[in-house]
């Protein structure tokens, strides 16, 4: 009896393999050959797609009249840009309205804030050499009526 080493096994497999891949390719092409009776049938991956084939109606008024097809599609083109101009107008115009109400709202909620703050200018009343010529004793009392106010916060 004869030893099979897993490279001969492995490569008897693959000559199976090869042979099946073989065969199985010529069977297809004759499978597309037999349908080689309609010159217009396309082979997509391997299958062939029947299609049938018309001729057109309105090709022959399009020969016989070919100043009006092509205003027909100078009709369609202005028509088209027309459209997309407008469009692109009504955007920008959409645009500018949101950008406005967007300036007007952050306006608005700038002057309602600044109505509500407390705007002092103490310390131009307090610099340094007005506290200086003032006496120890008032300097104190000044400070603690801050402290408290920090505190009560």
């Amino acid at each position: 009896m004869q030893k099979i080493s897993p490279l001969r096994a492995g490569l008897d497999a693959f000559n199976r393999f090869k042979t099946a891949r073989l065969q199985a390719k010529t069977n297809k092409m004759n499978d597309v050959n037999s349908n080689s009776t309609n010159p217009f049938g396309i082979s997509f991956k391997g299958t062939m797609i029947q299609m049938d084939v018309f001729e057109s109606s309105t090709k022959n008024n399009e020969v016989s009249n070919p100043i009006k097809a092509g205003l027909e599609k100078v009709n369609k083109f202005t028509a088209s840009a027309r459209m997309a101009a407008m469009n692109k107008i009504n955007a920008i115009k959409e645009n500018a309205v949101s950008f406005g109400r967007k300036i007007k709202e952050n306006i608005s909620n700038t002057y309602n804030k600044l109505a509500t703050t407390e705007v002092n200018f103490d310390f131009l009343k307090n610099t340094s050499s007005s506290l200086q010529k003032k006496p120890v004793g008032e300097l104190e009392d000044m400070f603690k009526s801050e402290i408290a106010k920090l505190e009560g916060k």
